[in-house]
């Protein structure tokens, strides 16, 4: 019998810390009203709310329950063409399914990774900027090259910032080899630019960086007169800058490389 337990031990162990490369998840399988098998997170799987009425994994936030998030199995080794494929949309959850959430300022998906499991940064961001509102699914890709070799936990994140409450639905979820990774992304670059926390507090992330060509990458950031406040060169991928001393209101974020500028808006509260 103590052997017996032994072997029990070892076997569910392995299961547990085991990894999976490639990975992919369409729910189909998965029962109601719970997470996926293997997944964390209060996200569930619900039927009606996937590609053509099946099942998708799904967030609810509101007012009242702001933040709703799934995390992933252990997923890797992950490669340099690595990439997270998926398909989304926002339905208000008020006669669901009958009208697509147009997202209001906080309103947001992301996309988080972490080698540990405790630490986490975002590496994709839907927000007011760059969200579709559809009714239909919307593939999105995330090219995530800078992870090559390690093993990753991936975090959905939905929250609720302002309007009305609304389901996030999640389908076809992958993590998987993406020859275009390794050259430039078939999103424009008006996809890959992220600024959060939208709205910011002590300080914001402009990330995404990586898809900008040549050299010389700047940031500005310009208050709601038009007036030019910080200007700054840019590294290759993420750029942090703290906004504690700035007063509260609406800026514009300027990056730009040697061919194109791109801006977004940003709320200081």
């Amino acid at each position: 019998m103590k052997h017996l337990f032994t072997f029990s031990l070892v076997f569910f162990s392995l299961i547990i810390f085991s990894q999976t490369y490639p990975f992919a998840e369409g729910f189909e399988g998965q029962p109601n009203n719970f997470p996926p098998a293997g997944w964390g997170g209060s996200m569930k799987v619900l039927s009606n709310h996937g590609i053509n009425d099946n099942k998708a994994i799904c967030a609810r936030v509101s007012s009242a329950v702001t933040v709703d998030s799934a995390i992933t199995p252990l997923i890797g080794p992950l490669t340099s063409q690595s990439t997270i494929i998926f398909k989304y949309r926002a339905i208000e959850y008020n006669i669901y399914p009958s009208t697509p959430k147009d997202f209001d300022v906080g309103d947001q998906i992301e996309m988080l990774f972490s080698t540990d499991g405790i630490s986490y940064q975002t590496v994709y961001l839907i927000d007011m900027n760059n969200h579709n509102t559809s009714f239909n699914f919307v593939q999105k890709k995330v090219f995530i090259t800078q992870f090559a070799g390690n093993n990753a936990y991936v975090k959905i994140r939905c929250s609720y910032g302002n309007g009305a409450s609304f389901y996030v639905d999640i389908d076809t979820f992958q993590v998987r080899n993406d020859p275009t990774a390794s050259g430039i992304s078939n999103l424009s670059d008006e996809e890959n630019i992220s600024v959060y926390p939208n709205p910011a507090h002590n300080e914001f992330t402009v990330s995404g960086l990586q898809f900008l060509k040549g050299n010389e990458k700047t940031l500005s950031v310009y208050d709601i007169t038009g007036r030019k406040i910080y200007s700054a060169l840019l590294p290759t991928l993420n750029f942090k800058l703290e906004t504690s001393t700035w007063l509260h209101g609406i800026y514009f974020v300027e990056v730009s490389d040697e061919t194109k500028k791109i801006t977004r808006k940003l709320i200081i509260e």
